[in-house]
């Protein structure tokens, strides 16, 4: 497996690994990881693979509007009414004011760059990881969003996927539950991880996957044979608690930990603990603590000097002010707290390894 580069009708999309064509369905499906590794997951982790968490279609355009046709897929029906897909429109690293819903009848998305915005642009963002050029496309729902599928881009003149220097040096994957996936956030930006790669100047791949992260050894053989990240945070992992039996639980994360951290001892891994949550706080059969201290104990036991281990709850101090109703998932608030103390973890790591100034 090498770094992913999907490029389809001279668009890119990142954070897409397949695009999945099935007969007598107009449209390809955006899938996050491949349809072979897909099969290799439970139910809840192949339908979270196909919402487009984090997910973008980038392109540079020598002429606006540019209109882009989309629609949800079936599948949409089954998460339920309450769960829509939007697009945010973004030039590098510039937020607009332009949002779509995305239905399951084709969307067409009629993109404008503000005027004079490049002009501007061109003098303000010297040096920013994005090229203004590059058109984001930031698909997003606040729980998981819907699959999507893409039927056409047109527009009247030039189109291009951007170049490899228009786009952010640094890579980080992020592995993990639903926190990782970005669920509650309400904006893609807003995410805990797309933070911490706003902070770091860095291009975010979101492997987040809702109730679902049960550390497969596929998924981790998988992520070790990506070439295109430089660092990685593993989230291991809420999921498995009273799912997995400990012994399972420390099998599973030993052999993701020293999988991707020894597919190349260049890149930094670092394994975060279970964040606070309601089971913390009731009487439960298998308390989260046992599962931290099997992760301690997974990565103190590895012999891989790129394994770092972060405390969950010392990323979220101010527990009452970050959670969302149901006392398990993150309000904004919750996501910009951690997102701010685990960027303060990650830096002095990757200065260590050269990977930031």
């Amino acid at each position: 497996m090498k770094g992913i580069i999907m490029i389809y009708k001279n668009v890119d999309f990142h954070n897409i690994d397949e695009l999945y064509n099935h007969g007598g369905v107009e449209g390809v499906l955006l899938g996050r990881i491949p349809d072979t590794l897909v099969k290799k997951l439970s139910i809840g982790g192949q339908m979270m693979m196909v919402c487009p968490s984090g997910s973008e279609i980038r392109f540079v355009s020598d002429t606006y509007p540019v209109r882009i046709t989309l629609s949800l897929d079936k599948m949409a029906k089954k998460l339920g009414d309450g769960i829509v897909t939007e697009a945010r429109i973004f030039f590098g690293t510039f937020q607009t004011l332009q949002r779509f819903v995305i239905s399951l009848q084709k969307t067409t998305l009629e993109i404008v760059m503000p005027p004079d915005f490049i002009k501007m642009a061109e003098k303000v963002a010297v040096g920013a990881p994005f090229s203004p050029h590059v058109c984001r496309v930031r698909l997003w729902g606040t729980t998981t969003g819907s699959p999507v599928r893409f039927h056409n881009i047109t527009t009247k003149g030039n189109l291009r996927p951007p170049k490899a220097e228009e786009l952010p040096k640094l890579r980080y994957l992020a592995y993990g539950t639903s926190l990782t996936q970005g669920f509650y956030a309400s904006e893609p930006q807003l995410t805990y991880i797309n933070l911490v790669g706003c902070s770091m100047g860095a291009d975010v791949i979101n492997l987040g996957t809702s109730c679902s992260a049960y550390c497969e050894p596929e998924m981790a053989d998988y992520i070790a044979g990506r070439s295109d990240w430089d660092f990685a945070t593993l989230d291991l992992s809420l999921n498995m608690v009273g799912v997995f039996s400990p012994e399972k639980f420390s099998e599973r994360v030993t052999y993701m930990i020293n999988k991707v951290a020894g597919s190349n001892r260049k890149r930094p891994v670092v394994c975060i603990t279970i964040k606070p949550y309601i089971g913390d706080y009731i009487a439960m059969k298998k308390k989260p603590e046992i599962y931290r201290r099997l992760l301690r104990e997974a990565v103190a036991a590895s012999s891989l000097d790129n394994v770092y281990l972060v405390e969950g709850p010392e990323l979220m101090p101010d527990v009452a002010g970050g959670f969302a109703p149901d006392m398990v998932h993150l309000g904004d608030y919750g996501m910009i707290q951690i997102a701010q103390n685990l960027a303060e973890k990650l830096k002095p790591i990757l200065q260590s390894r050269g990977l930031l100034d």
